[in-house]
């Protein structure tokens, strides 16, 4: 696991364009372009807002990245939303828990403490992961999307983390 960097961006695209024909993970109905995701890929900042790839023999076989949620929005800067995409051909082996647990874990020191999770209410397994992880839902918007000529719903579920703390949390009073 590691930063992604620009010459990823073309595996990126191709393991998200591995959702589409599916809909399950994307509200996307037809394969974006490199050029499309360009703009996307350079908001990412490994200090607030990272992007990283999983590889597997030097092939980049997934990624997770947290967007900032509400168009980055100020009020809004301690809350990110996550996204995790795996290549089918990994699929079910536990890299997309894996990618998400190492960023939920590096969230303190990125300032996160809500961190969001948006997925259809049909995909279970993003479900049972969320569930896992402690994730709780705090909203659903019901067939707000039309995938392959089907209403799908739209579960948003959060997460709270606590602010990165230092060991040496004693304060000195005077009186």
């Amino acid at each position: 696991m590691r930063d992604a960097k620009l010459a990823d961006l073309p595996a990126i695209v191709a393991i998200y364009n591995q959702s589409v024909p599916g809909g399950w993970s994307t509200a996307d109905t037809r394969p974006v372009s490199v050029d499309d995701r360009r703009a996307w890929f350079e908001r990412h900042d490994p200090a607030r807002r990272p992007l990283w790839v999983a590889e597997t023999e030097r092939e980049v076989v997934a990624w997770v990245g947290l967007s900032s949620f509400y168009q980055g929005r100020p009020a809004y800067d301690a809350t990110a939303e996550i996204s995790t995409y795996v290549a089918t051909s990994h699929q079910r082996r536990g890299i997309g828990r894996f990618l998400k647990e190492r960023m939920i874990a590096h969230c303190p020191n990125l300032g996160v403490t809500t961190l969001l999770s948006m997925y259809f209410d049909h995909n279970q397994a993003t479900r049972r992961i969320n569930d896992t992880l402690g994730f709780e839902t705090m909203g659903h918007l019901t067939s707000i999307a039309v995938v392959d000529g089907m209403p799908r719903g739209l579960i948003i579920a959060g997460l709270r983390i606590p602010p990165n703390v230092p060991n040496d949390s004693h304060v000195a009073c005077s009186t």
